[in-house]
Order: C-alpha cells, then sequence, then structure tokens
C-alpha cells in the first residue's frame, strides 16, 4: 500500500499552525472575525495587487486591534513612499489584515493610510 505523498506536508503544515495558535491556512472564511479583547493576536498583512494577493507567510503580534491597526498604516506608508520615489504608484492597492484563522479582520486601501490633511 503506498502513502500518499501530500499527507506528511499536510501534517507538518497544521503543526506549524498549531504551534503559533491558529488554523492552518487553507482555511478560509468570508465573515469578518472580531478579535478577541484583552488578549495578544497573531495578525497577518497581505497585500491586494492588480496582479493578485501577496500572502504574508509569519504574520505579526500585537496587543490589540488598534496596535495592528497603526502598524498596519504605517506599512503601507511606508510601501507607498519607497514605489513614490521610483516613479511607480501603489495607491490602488488594498492590505487585508486576516487572524490567524486566516478570517478577515480589516481592509484597507493604500489610499486611505495617506494623511489627508493639507501639510503646512
Amino acid at each position: 500500500m503506498s502513502k500518499d505523498p501530500k499527507k506528511p506536508s499536510q501534517r507538518q503544515d497544521l503543526k506549524r499552525w498549531d504551534d503559533k495558535g491558529g488554523a492552518p491556512r487553507s482555511h478560509r472564511s468570508r465573515k469578518p472575525h472580531p478579535p478577541s479583547k484583552g488578549e495578544p493576536a497573531l495578525y497577518y498583512f497581505n497585500v491586494r495587487t492588480e496582479g493578485g494577493v501577496i500572502e504574508d507567510p509569519e504574520g505579526e503580534v500585537y496587543s490589540d486591534i488598534q496596535a495592528m491597526r497603526v502598524a498596519a498604516t504605517a506599512k503601507v506608508r511606508d510601501m507607498i513612499a519607497e514605489r513614490d520615489q521610483k516613479g511607480e504608484d501603489r495607491r490602488s492597492w488594498q492590505i487585508e489584515i486576516m487572524d490567524r484563522a486566516n478570517q478577515p479582520v480589516l481592509t484597507m486601501m493604500f489610499s486611505e493610510a495617506l494623511d489627508p490633511r493639507p501639510s503646512g
């Protein structure tokens, strides 16, 4: 009887996400999932471009949703500034923040991360 070659990798994938307290990345849900209050949580910062989605494979832990939102805004501003210097516009991109169960928590257009107030 031959063994299915996919089973060991699936097992490793499950163990990896179990070790981090979450579900495997293959688990998807369309319903927004509110984060738990008072506990640090793992968030993934996926970027949606015109060409598709760039998934965050590692994620980052934040103390609360406000800290995660501040970090997401800073990341987006850095990505915009980096490409503005090269003459590329990323303002139409989106950042999609997922929780450890790979459920959506927040979606933000890159253009929303820019300070709307005039400088000076």
